[in-house]
């Protein structure tokens, strides 16, 4: 599962890059056309086949970016939200960006093949639309992608939003085509938007919390719960600790946090996760080790503490690891026992993918009502 979860990952993180990157060629030689960008000294490069090629280059690998995304068991994304907007359970609205755009491509790769019977003055209508689709597509790869904090992530994004940006001031401002007519306006708007789009980046999407903030849009990072609350011994007791009785599943969205080292030479990470879809609670991971120094900054783990709080964010489990597995993918499992008078266990598995340069953390949670576990604690 870890090899295919990483493999899956890969090619949807891989898949939706090189498909943005089509879509930057292809708006760019799109308005590079407008602009009579030609020359008798060097062959026609920049053609009308040319950006339909690379179009349709970037739509298939849209295709490799969705199949990916919907197969990975990571994520385990179902077809409704890979195809419905705002029916996703991670990041809904800017998933649905993504989307929405999909859909206007489509769209507009069909009124290509239906020019004949459209006519060139609708098709061209249309056409416009495809700088509308970049910027939703630019959003929501910023907002949704986990490689948004990357010093490559920002080149392409920054290098694309520069290239883009240029060539549109260019033609709505100074238009090559003297029968085409300037838009100052619109230019300026153009610029405005630009510019209130970078503080967003900025303040937003390369902040560290930002995980928590775009899984729903409003800052608690609790969506979607559904409460397991149909048991008898929930019913009894109230208590918050029997949400999570006799089993339960659901998905992880957090941060890690790291300190250290201390006196001691110890580092310190800590991962804060709230559950979705699943019972309402959160999760805190605390690992506790040696610094292995080197570019992958790894740990040497020599203790570990892992906590489940219900929906009030009381601790009603804690335990250490019983298991740790995995590097860019963490495979965890722990025993944990009720706190206070309570005598109830739970076994908790948790697959975890941590994002190494802006902390971010999701994964997959299940726990099922235990006595004992296997492995030594960590």
């Amino acid at each position: 599962m870890n090899v295919w979860g990483t493999v899956t990952w890969d090619i949807a993180r891989a898949g939706g890059f090189a498909a943005y990157i089509l879509l930057t060629l292809s708006v760019a030689i799109g308005l590079a056309l407008t602009l009579h960008w030609q020359s008798a000294r060097w062959p026609r490069l920049i053609n009308s086949e040319m950006h339909n090629f690379v179009t349709l280059l970037s739509l298939i690998f849209t295709g490799v970016h969705v199949l990916a995304v919907w197969i990975d068991p990571f994520t385990r994304f179902g077809w409704n939200e890979v195809l419905i907007p705002f029916a996703s359970h991670y990041r809904p609205t800017w998933m649905a960006l993504g989307i929405v755009s999909l859909y206007m491509g489509l769209a507009i790769a069909l009124s290509t093949w239906l020019r004949p019977y459209i006519g060139y003055a609708w098709w061209r209508r249309l056409h416009v639309f495809t700088l509308v689709i970049f910027g939703l597509v630019l959003v929501h790869g910023i907002a949704t992608g986990s490689d948004t904090s990357t010093w490559w992530g920002v080149i392409i994004y920054g290098g694309s939003v520069l290239l883009v940006g240029t060539l549109l001031w260019q033609r709505l401002y100074w238009p090559a085509n003297a029968q085409s007519n300037a838009h100052p306006v619109i230019a300026m708007l153009v610029l405005v938007i630009t510019l209130v789009g970078t503080v967003w980046t900025v303040l937003g999407p390369l902040q560290p919390g930002w995980n928590v903030i775009a899984n729903n849009g409003n800052g608690s990072g609790a969506a979607i719960g559904v409460p397991v609350t149909n048991n008898s011994a929930a019913k009894s007791s109230g208590s918050s600790n029997n949400s999570f009785l006799p089993s339960f599943t659901g998905q992880l969205q957090g941060q890690m946090t790291q300190s250290g080292p201390d006196s001691n030479g110890l580092t310190t990470l800590q991962l804060h996760m709230t559950i979705l879809n699943g019972p309402q609670g959160t999760v805190q991971v605390t690992l506790q080790g040696q610094g292995q120094g080197g570019d992958d900054g790894g740990l040497a783990v020599s203790s570990s503490l892992v906590t489940l709080g219900g929906s009030q964010s009381a601790v009603t489990y804690s335990g250490p690891l019983t298991q740790l597995n995995g590097d860019r993918l963490w495979h965890m499992t722990a025993l944990l026992k009720g706190t206070g008078a309570s005598s109830q266990q739970i076994l908790v598995t948790m697959d975890i993918r941590v994002s190494r340069n802006s902390g971010q953390c999701s994964g997959t949670i299940s726990g099922t009502g235990s006595t004992s576990a296997s492995g030594s604690n960590i």
